[in-house]
C-alpha cells in the first residue's frame, strides 16, 4: 500500500501519509506521528482529526495522551459511495438543467487529451455514422493511443454502423482499424486534407490533424441532414 493509491481513493497527500504511518505504527501519539512524517506538531493534529471525521482513525487516551489507531477500512469504500451519490445527483440536476436551457443548435469545441476523450465518450452512444476524410481521425488515434484500444473494443461490441470516405493512401490503415466493425470503407481521390468531418446522430463533428489535434462539434438537426445529403452522394461516386 502506497500512499498514492490512497490519494486515487480521495484523500490528500497529507492524509495519505499520516494514515499510513497509523496503519504501520498503531498506538502514536500526535506528536510521534509528527516527528516520524517532520510534519508540524499542530499541524498533524488537524489531519489526524480530518482523518476521524471520515471514520479512517479512532484513538484512545493513555495517561491523559490521546494514541491513534486506524478505524475499518471500510469506511473508505462508504465515503466514496457518499462521493458518488451525491455526483449523481449533481449530474442529473445539471442534465436536467440543460434539457431547459437547450438551444435549438450549439458549437463546443474539443481540445487536448482530455477533450477528445469527452468526444469520444459522445461519439461511442451513436448507432451510426458517416464520416468523410480520415487525415484528422488518424491525428485523434495517435493522441489517444493508449485509450484507443478500449474505445475501439466498446465500438465493436455496440455494432455501431459506420460509412468512411478516406483517401487511398489511408484506405489500408483504416480497414485494419475497423477490420472487426460493421464499417464500410471507400476511396475518393483527393481527400489528402487533414480535415475530416463525422455526422452522427444530430451531430456534426470537424476535427483537424494539426499537432494538437482538436474536435468542433455542432449540434444542429439541419445542419446535420443536409451534411449527411452531401455526403450520400459523395458515397454513390466513391470507390
Amino acid at each position: 500500500m502506497e500512499a498514492k493509491d490512497l490519494i486515487s481513493a480521495g484523500l490528500t497527500k497529507n492524509q495519505a501519509e499520516v494514515y499510513l504511518e497509523i496503519l504501520k505504527h498503531p498506538e502514536q501519539s500526535g506528536g510521534k506521528i509528527a516527528k516520524a512524517l517532520s510534519i508540524d506538531r499542530s499541524f498533524v493534529y488537524g489531519i489526524i482529526n480530518s482523518l476521524i471525521d471520515k471514520g479512517l482513525v479512532s484513538y484512545i487516551t493513555k495517561s491523559k495522551v490521546r494514541v491513534y489507531y486506524f478505524a475499518d477500512p471500510e469506511n473508505l469504500l462508504k465515503e466514496i459511495e457518499e462521493k458518488r451519490n451525491n455526483v449523481n445527483k449533481i449530474v442529473q440536476e445539471l442534465k436536467s438543467l440543460k434539457k431547459q436551457t437547450k438551444s435549438e443548435k450549439s458549437v463546443l469545441v474539443y481540445e487536448g487529451k482530455a477533450g477528445l476523450k469527452a468526444y469520444i465518450r459522445d461519439f461511442l452512444d451513436a448507432k451510426s455514422f458517416e464520416t468523410l476524410g480520415g487525415g484528422g481521425n488518424l491525428k485523434i488515434l495517435e493522441a489517444l493511443k493508449y485509450e484507443y484500444p478500449h474505445y475501439l473494443k466498446e465500438f465493436n461490441k455496440k455494432k455501431i454502423i459506420g460509412k468512411l470516405i478516406t483517401s487511398p493512401k489511408n484506405k489500408k490503415i483504416m480497414s485494419d482499424i475497423y477490420k472487426d466493425s460493421k464499417v464500410e470503407i471507400k476511396t475518393f481521390e483527393g481527400l489528402e486534407s487533414g480535415v475530416s468531418f463525422t455526422i452522427f446522430k444530430n451531430k456534426l463533428a470537424i476535427y483537424s490533424a494539426e499537432e494538437k489535434p482538436f474536435v468542433i462539434m455542432i449540434e444542429n438537426e439541419n445542419i446535420a441532414k443536409a451534411l449527411k445529403t452531401y455526403f450520400e452522394k459523395t458515397w454513390n461516386c466513391a470507390k
